[in-house]
């Protein structure tokens, strides 16, 4: 086997998996610190607490953020998309709505090849990902909501108690700024130094800083940002401020105990074997051939597009994009693996509830067949 072979087959799914799993642990950071900064200055307006909560108002503006978030090109709007299902502030409609306008970075792809046609299939994935996503909220309602020991947010009595337990604050009323806002001189951990370490290797990663870093893009070769990156940075820094400044509560407590040990190796350990057996497969079964050989059977075909749209990753997916871009398959066939792919968005939802990973898959797969079906006959 050649190195370069081997690197591929072995380097690449581990960079990758870090990747995921670190911008994943970043944004349920974000999420825990804003989350609890509301329950504690008991503020109930603002998105978060707009997007919590029964009523058609606020259920149109959790599918409508949900679908905003998948059309970002890159894997960042679905993640986020998961993470805030994770913490109940989406609903598992919503989940599906993201699902249908993420491309994955088959998007950057696909506008750079054929913009107008791209926005035209996100202008239909959009309408038909708000039209689905609220007639499954409709019938799953709270059944397909994860449950409360899925939640992120964990609430302590601490939380609940004066400004000396606030994740910023340090110290009760009459504290200095030194107190409040350096825990280093007083109070730095193990923990708090570990954290930093972490978060500043992955900051060096987005940079390239990290040989065989990649993730969707060519490899990068000294410093490389582009916007996807330059996001992910920008949110990663926030972490490393709030991991600085928080009290100690907060970090050990919800960071360390809650974030870091319970699920930072669910989802490291399901990602990597995920992406593993996604990159053997790939590397012993020749996708462009197998589909290739049934380009005459536009049934197998439609199948195909169906079953391949289910790989959790960007990627495989771009072949039925340059068989459709070179008139090799009908649009039906096209559109039905664009409507089930979602690039890395499920990736996520399978580390965090296998069930709603096969229910969203599933459910985009029979509305797949059934557009790919009724546009194979009319077009």
């Amino acid at each position: 086997m050649h190195g370069e072979s081997w690197i591929h087959i072995y380097l690449e799914p581990l960079w990758e998996t870090l990747h995921v799993t670190f911008f994943v642990m970043v944004v349920m950071m974000l999420m825990e610190f804003v989350e609890l900064y509301r329950m504690r200055r008991k503020k109930d307006s603002g998105w978060i607490a707009q997007m919590q909560g029964r009523g058609a108002g606020r259920h149109g503006l959790q599918l409508l953020m949900a679908a905003a978030l998948g059309l970002i090109p890159g894997c960042v709007g679905g993640f986020m998309a998961v993470s805030l299902y994770a913490h109940r502030m989406l609903s598992f409609g919503a989940v599906l709505t993201a699902s249908f306008t993420a491309l994955g970075d088959d998007a950057f792809r696909m506008l750079a090849s054929e913009p107008w046609l791209t926005l035209k299939v996100e202008a239909i994935l959009f309408g038909m990902g708000m039209l689905f996503g609220w007639i499954v909220d409709k019938i799953g309602g709270e059944r397909w909501q994860l449950g409360s020991k899925a939640c992120h947010i964990e609430l302590h009595d601490a939380d609940q108690e004066g400004d000396g337990h606030h994740p910023h604050a340090h110290k009760e009323n009459g504290a200095t700024a030194t107190d409040r806002y350096w825990p280093a001189l007083k109070d730095w951990s193990f923990a708090r130094t570990l954290l930093v370490v972490l978060l500043l290797f992955y900051m060096a990663s987005l940079l390239g800083g990290v040989p065989g870093h990649e993730h969707g893009h060519e490899a990068a070769h000294g410093f490389h940002l582009d916007f996807e990156n330059g996001l992910f940075l920008l949110l990663s820094l926030t972490a490393l401020i709030l991991v600085i400044f928080s009290n100690e509560h907060f970090l050990q407590e919800h960071l360390w105990n809650h974030l870091l040990k319970k699920h930072f190796p669910s989802i490291f350990l399901w990602t990597l074997g995920t992406l593993y057996l996604i990159t053997l497969l790939q590397h012993h079964i020749d996708l462009g051939a197998w589909v290739s050989a049934d380009l005459s059977h536009i049934g197998l075909m439609l199948l195909a597009a169906i079953l391949i749209g289910w790989i959790p990753q960007s990627g495989p997916h771009y072949l039925f994009i340059q068989l459709y871009f070179t008139s090799a398959i009908p649009f039906g066939v096209f559109f039905a693996n664009a409507i089930v792919q979602d690039g890395h968005t499920s990736l996520l939802l399978l580390a965090e509830s296998r069930r709603r990973y096969v229910l969203l898959k599933s459910l985009k797969s029979l509305i797949a067949l059934v557009c790919g079906i009724a546009l194979l006959y009319l077009m």
